[in-house]
């Protein structure tokens, strides 16, 4: 991602989020992200767009510990050549 000013226009903002413009103010009429309004203009603060990102960041599952997913105990077994 690009950098980030202190405070960012709307195309700005868009562009750091990789989406269009329509869709970040979709997301300000929803109110899913924070945003300053400067008379008829939006702006978003760094601190909005890297708590939006923050929030809607998944964490991924936690790896398996075999490439197999097999329990130890099922792996122990296959492993002795018992099944």
């Amino acid at each position: 991602m690009g950098e980030l000013d202190d405070i960012n226009s709307l195309e700005q903002a868009a562009e750091y989020l990789k989406i269009e413009p329509t869709k970040l103010r979709r997301l300000v009429s929803q109110r899913k992200i924070a945003y300053l309004k400067q008379g008829n203009k939006i702006t978003f603060p760094r601190a909005a767009i890297e708590a939006y990102v923050t929030a809607n960041t998944t964490q991924l599952p936690e790896a398996p510990p075999n490439p197999w997913g097999l329990t130890e105990s099922s792996l122990r077994r296959v492993q002795r050549g018992r099944q």
